[in-house]
């Protein structure tokens, strides 16, 4: 039986990231930084419309749409001010006021990798990513580390009972690093890896660059 029949991995990307972000604000802590946002720039992150400062990158590559039908392996990616603003919208719907801690107003790029998930007779199959790193284009050979990354399991079910555990990443960025790796306009590559095996290798084009401000 297709897993992808079940409701709960029908939902929508979007309310997906913004579910996974709701998490990781309860179990995620980020290590010591020096540079933080002013406080300018953190009151303009939190008046700015919804989903600003983000941006959601799915493979929607050959094949991949009808293989991984239970969840697509894509890339949210939140500048500093975009992490702020979609807290800041989730306090909101929770009728709460929000208040960024010091772990939420470094400066760095925080990107959410999620792994294919599909089903398959025997159960559940999902990809789980161990490893994050930029790199300036798909030939490049001097890539990014983050300086910080979490990972988070998601539980997978069918309609026997089969289940499977997979690993997302969620991976931080110094904004200078980033810069170093970024070509003339701006655009740069993510590549996911699961152990040594290189998953999936993401172009974050200019017009995406243009959207994060970056």
């Amino acid at each position: 039986m297709d897993i992808a029949e079940s409701a709960s991995m029908r939902r929508s990307y979007q309310l997906s990231y913004i579910l996974f972000v709701c998490l990781f604000c309860c179990l995620y802590g980020s290590a010591q930084v020096t540079e933080h946002l002013t406080g300018k720039e953190i009151e303009t992150a939190l008046s700015s419309p919804p989903n600003s400062g983000f941006v959601n990158i799915a493979d929607m590559s050959f094949g991949t749409p009808s293989s991984c039908r239970a969840q697509m392996p894509s890339e949210s990616i939140f500048t500093p001010e975009g992490w702020l603003n979609v807290q800041n919208v989730l306090a909101k719907k929770q009728f709460i006021t929000y208040k960024p801690s010091d772990d939420d107003t470094a400066r760095v790029l925080r990107i959410i990798s999620k792994g294919c998930a599909s089903g398959s007779l025997a159960g559940p199959v999902c990809d789980t990513i161990t490893r994050v790193v930029l790199l300036a284009d798909k030939h490049s050979t001097d890539a990014v580390e983050a300086f910080n990354q979490k990972a988070f399991d998601q539980q997978w079910q069918n309609g026997f009972g089969a289940s499977a555990s997979c690993g997302s990443l969620i991976s931080e960025f110094l904004m200078d690093d980033v810069r170093k790796i970024q070509k003339p306009d701006g655009s740069f590559v993510i590549a996911t890896f699961s152990g040594a095996q290189l998953l999936k290798m993401y172009v974050v084009k200019q017009k995406y660059v243009k959207k994060l401000g970056l």
